[in-house]
């Protein structure tokens, strides 16, 4: 395993750091494969279009990380540009994209210089052992991602 020096990219070290942060969280979906209540009552009480921007997001998020990962600088850019473009769709709407709930994404460095991504909620685990569960977003049977792999 590589370690944090100066020949090494300062984010990869702080990627890493994140990875391993979220580590001690408990990853996956409810047992009844949904999202837990207290966040689908979060997220409904938000405006409609809330909702396609955070699915919007997450698809860009994920085709800017593959982007990165393939040293694809069109693609990168062309990802950029939608996530733009859906924070001026929401300002169109009256809305500001900070009121709207937006799942954390996480950047993990593989093998080879490549780089994938994850998103999801991160919540308080009030009832189990972690301090944090992790819902993935989009849930399960939600979309899957269709970008390409790294």
């Amino acid at each position: 395993m590589r370690t944090c020096s100066r020949w090494t990219r300062p984010w990869l070290c702080w990627i890493s750091l994140a990875v391993a942060l979220l580590a001690g969280c408990r990853h996956g979906p409810p047992a009844d494969g949904g999202i837990p209540a207290e966040l689908a009552t979060r997220l409904a009480a938000e405006p409609a279009a809330c909702q396609a921007y955070r699915n919007h997001y997450v698809r860009a998020f994920h085709r800017h990380v593959a982007a990165l990962s393939r040293h694809d600088e069109a693609a990168e850019t062309g990802a950029r540009q939608e996530l733009e473009r859906l924070r001026r769709e929401l300002a169109d709407q009256g809305l500001d994209a900070d009121r709207c709930s937006r799942p954390r994404c996480i950047i993990e460095p593989l093998q080879g210089g490549k780089l994938d991504s994850w998103c999801g909620f991160r919540l308080p685990d009030r009832d189990g052992p972690n301090l944090y569960r992790w819902v993935a977003w989009p849930p399960p049977g939600g979309g899957a991602r269709t970008e390409e792999s790294p």
